[in-house]
């Protein structure tokens, strides 16, 4: 009976003289972007199926052959979304028939250069094709493999700098790391929209100093530390 109750004894007090810290390293990085995204929005209404496809095709092809014009190939420009729906008409709150609303988004990706977005939006804002437009910045591959990796080694450091501070004021110290959990940064292209009033004032304007604002990415790593006296 009495080993029976010397062992617990002897485990409480090893447990007492060991602890565990658990810390969140965070980091954030300013960066300028790499890598531009100009997405197009065509939407045509009309009363029938077919007249509302045609006219968008119309559109379509008319901001496909400016874009083409200015070194894109047919490749480059991807339809990211197609769609054709049926919509009842009111007029006075009573139906007075139906009518059919035809939308399709391309979609460009280039290296950034403030030069070459000028240039997209100034050869693409045009009457004919009249397109609503929403750019976006941010990293190129490469760019984004460095800046994660890098964001990762700062939140490591951040945290082991905490641990050691909150450590040391408690009169423990760092015996090692007990378990890391990695949290996904946040690196998402800043989004910049524009209507198509906007995109006729580009074409008529002089738009050299349009920049894109440096892209703010963070990350965070979640570290368990086990501590001891």
């Amino acid at each position: 009976m009495k080993k029976l109750i010397l062992i617990p004894i002897y485990f409480l007090a090893l447990f007492s003289a060991s602890a565990q810290l658990n810390v969140t390293g965070q980091a954030s990085l300013s960066v300028q972007p790499e890598r531009t995204i100009v997405t197009y929005s065509i939407n045509e209404t009309r009363d029938s199926y077919d007249e509302a496809i045609s006219i968008m095709t119309k559109r379509i092809d008319a901001l496909t052959t400016s874009l083409t014009k200015i070194g894109f190939k047919k490749e480059d420009i991807k339809t990211a979304n197609f769609n054709i729906r049926q919509n009842r008409k009111y007029r006075q709150g009573e139906p007075k028939g139906e009518e059919y609303v035809a939308s399709q988004t391309l979609e460009i990706r280039f290296d950034h250069s403030t030069k070459r977005l000028l240039e997209v939006l100034n050869k693409t804002a045009s009457d004919e094709s009249a397109p609503s437009v929403s750019i976006a910045f941010g990293m190129s591959d490469e760019q984004e493999e460095k800046v994660k990796n890098k964001l990762m080694k700062m939140a490591v450091s951040d945290a082991k700098a905490k641990a050691e501070v909150l450590a040391e004021a408690t009169g423990y110290k760092i015996k090692g790391i007990k378990e890391i959990n990695y949290g996904s940064s946040s690196n998402s292209p800043r989004p910049y929209t524009a209507n198509m009033g906007m995109m006729k004032s580009f074409a008529e304007s002089d738009m050299s100093n349009f920049e894109a604002k440096d892209l703010t990415i963070s990350d965070q790593v979640f570290i368990s530390y086990e501590i001891e006296k």
